[in-house]
């Protein structure tokens, strides 16, 4: 029981308590409403992680096993830490039918690599993007960058549908320093003619006791198509716009026959039934290998042999030129374009050109063994690279100066389909010597000629 002189003393402590439980409720963070009531203020939460993209690049070849394409992606990496690159290789005939069902299916792969003669019917079957507007954007990757023959390959109605990847065509000579001075005979130059060659050659083929080639002047010489452009024969009268064959025209035939010759005339060459019974082993392993002293083939030659190339001191030099100093040489190469319906179209082309640009070609450069990479489509990746230490080969220069006269294939949508039903057979036969040249080169014309019809 509370008396008076106790309210004296209760009526203070009361409002002491109050003002202590207001101040206390004022200091407090209100309660939510509800369990499940988000934090009101987003900036409160860690940020969410960003999503991974896969990148998916397609190609008819093992691009990921390309000398120094581990150090380029690294390198895209680090600036793109989120997005992995996935390489899809479907080989031979398969290729093309496969990204036809994968843009069907909308799962297109985001970038495709096309090789120069099927090109034209990508593009007709609309399964490649227009890039132009992309280098029209693009520092370093305007049309102006590429070298011309390649990129014209790769337009059409003047939109450009792909970008030149690698800058190689089929002529370079290369030949062993050693086996020369050895012989006494004076190095092969950038003007050096087939017929002069050929003497060069048989001076270099060595016999055994028993008449049988222990070393070969030249190999690697059995691609008609080195020798038919270097005598000034064609294939077709307008690469463009074919409309009949050449091949059966004096030009064509003569260069052909040269090539026999080397064979069975001359015997400064393999023939095919000789390559066969080497049992795997390449035109290149015999010219690494010291077993022939001149190589006539491309700069990937050296790129997928650096090692045996280096251990030889190998020499190039630009292609020979046909007997009244023509000069033209084959190429064949690859684009690299985004696939219709990516679902990844700037990010595919920001490793396109990252993949074929300078830096790109710098960080392969790097990682690559012996510096050994394709010489790059880019002009300005291409002179990058020229500068560089050449520890394979003493030169890379030939390989530029071949670019001012490539030839590719005829630009006909069928004309893969074309060279294999009209052009190899008949070929075979005259390289196994069973029919003659003029016989074969027109019925492989008179082929070609209905095939051009379709």
């Amino acid at each position: 029981m509370f008396t008076k002189a106790h309210m004296k003393f209760l009526l203070p402590l009361s409002l002491v308590l109050i003002l202590t439980m207001v101040l206390a409720a004022c200091a407090a963070p209100a309660a939510p409403a509800a369990a499940t009531q988000a934090p009101a203020a987003a900036d409160t939460q860690a940020p969410a992680p960003a999503a991974k993209t896969t990148l998916v690049v397609a190609s008819f070849y093992p691009l990921d096993k390309v000398s120094g394409w581990d150090g380029m992606v690294a390198k895209f990496k680090e600036s793109h830490p989120n997005v992995e690159i996935e390489v899809q290789v479907t080989g031979g005939a398969d290729y093309q039918p496969k990204l036809l069902s994968q843009i069907a299916g909308g799962t297109p792969p985001d970038v495709a690599g096309v090789e120069n003669s099927p090109f034209p019917m990508f593009v007709e079957k609309n399964m490649l993007t227009d890039l132009t507007p992309y280098m029209e954007k693009t520092p370093g990757f305007n049309p102006k960058d590429f070298f011309p023959h390649l990129l014209d390959r790769y337009t059409y109605n003047g939109k450009v549908y792909g970008i030149p990847y690698d800058a190689q065509p089929s002529a370079m000579l290369f030949f062993n320093p050693k086996m020369f001075d050895d012989a006494g005979i004076a190095y092969p130059t950038k003007d050096s003619t087939w017929p002069q060659v050929v003497e060069m050659a048989k001076k270099l083929t060595k016999y055994d006791a028993n008449d049988v080639i222990t070393q070969y002047g030249i190999v690697g010489t059995s691609d008609e198509n080195a020798f038919i452009y270097a005598w000034g024969g064609a294939y077709v009268d307008d690469l463009r716009n074919p409309t009949k064959s050449m091949l059966d025209t004096e030009k064509s035939i003569a260069g052909v026959q040269f090539m026999v010759d080397m064979m069975y005339k001359d015997k400064v060459t393999l023939t095919p039934a000789i390559m066969n019974s080497l049992g795997g082993s390449s035109v290149v392993d015999l010219f690494i290998t010291s077993k022939a002293a001149m190589l006539y083939g491309g700069f990937w030659n050296a790129v997928e042999n650096p090692e045996g190339m280096a251990a030889i001191n190998a020499h190039l030099v630009l292609g020979p030129t046909g007997p009244d100093g023509n000069r033209a040489y084959a190429t064949g190469g690859t684009a690299y374009t985004v696939v219709s319906g990516s679902k990844n179209p700037e990010l595919a082309w920001e490793f396109i050109q990252f993949f074929m640009g300078t830096v790109g070609t710098q960080e392969a450069y790097k990682s690559a063994k012996l510096g050994a990479i394709y010489p790059p489509g880019n002009i300005q990746a291409f002179d990058w690279y020229m500068q560089q230490p050449v520890k394979f080969v003493d030169t890379i220069q030939p390989d530029k100066d071949a670019m001012a006269n490539i030839i590719f294939a005829p630009y006909a949508l069928n004309w893969q389909e074309t060279a294999d039903k009209c052009v190899t057979p008949n070929m075979d036969q005259v390289k196994a010597n069973t029919t003659p040249v003029k016989d074969a080169m027109t019925a492989a014309s008179a082929c070609i000629n209905e095939m051009l019809k379709k």
